[in-house]
């Protein structure tokens, strides 16, 4: 649903900019998903871009969002995902990052993000950023309020190879200072026989706006998944990783509440 003063940036057949899924889920867990979706607002014409560029990699993480709610239904946790495309703006970067409204990505220019007014940032963010980390904080403290703070995972995927180059890892773990979840997830995936990335392909040092936002600075334990999107590209695949993701990210946070 639109807002009335979001209705110069949205039309009433747009997304809204998150959903939140199973807001009720009692497990002790909150999971994101930033790059969940290709969508463009209508007002801003595609940026540019072929219908069949929403498609590929840079505008979202392909599967992530398929996995991320059958984690959320198999766990029993609360989701919240994005609305609209990385492209649009990048709601895992903070607001003064280079890369926010992005120019070009992996050699394709977006021309609707070239020669941007002020005016045009400041909607992206109003109307996209802001509402999007809002509902992740609230969700954060109202689990906080019910006595535990809750663990924080943000689902991501990634492409198999990236400027020429070979990303082997079946899933990356990201994570910064604190490792209550991502030593064991780590551990309890090698074991599974899974080729694991700590900090690959991706670094929480780097590229982990949203987790070490709502995670680090309010201390609960967190981390980010990156799947590699050719695990995860068909409904086997999704269905694979979702049971695998489901028991170990439970096994880990103890916490399979019904």
């Amino acid at each position: 649903m639109i807002d009335d003063n979001m209705h110069e940036f949205f039309v009433d057949d747009d997304p809204p900019p998150f959903t939140i899924t199973n807001k009720a889920g009692k497990a002790n867990l909150l999971l994101v998903c930033d790059h969940a979706s290709p969508k463009i607002p209508i007002t801003l014409g595609n940026l540019g871009l072929e219908n069949n560029i929403l498609k590929l990699h840079i505008a979202y993480d392909i599967g992530a969002l398929a996995v991320a709610k059958n984690l959320s239904s198999k766990i029993n946790c609360p989701l919240v995902s994005s609305g609209f495309s990385r492209l649009v703006i990048d709601l895992n970067r903070p607001l003064d990052h280079p890369d926010l409204i992005i120019k070009a990505s992996d050699q394709i220019n977006i021309p609707g993000n070239i020669n941007l007014t002020k005016k045009e940032q400041s909607k992206r963010i109003n109307f996209l950023f802001k509402p999007y980390h809002a509902a992740i904080n609230q969700m954060c403290y109202e689990k906080i309020a019910q006595g535990d703070p809750p663990s924080l995972i943000s689902i991501h995927s990634f492409s198999p190879s990236f400027g020429g180059k070979p990303r082997p890892w079946d899933i990356g773990v990201l994570w910064k200072n604190d490792s209550r979840l991502s030593s064991p997830l780590i551990r309890k995936l090698r074991n599974l026989g899974f080729n694991v990335g700590d900090n690959k392909p991706y670094s929480g040092h780097d590229l982990a706006y949203t987790v070490n936002t709502h995670g680090t600075r309010n201390g609960l334990a967190s981390c980010a998944l990156e799947i590699n999107q050719e695990k995860i590209c068909t409904s086997k695949g999704i269905n694979a990783w979702s049971e695998v993701l489901g028991a170990v990210i439970s096994d880990v946070i103890f916490m399979k509440k019904k």
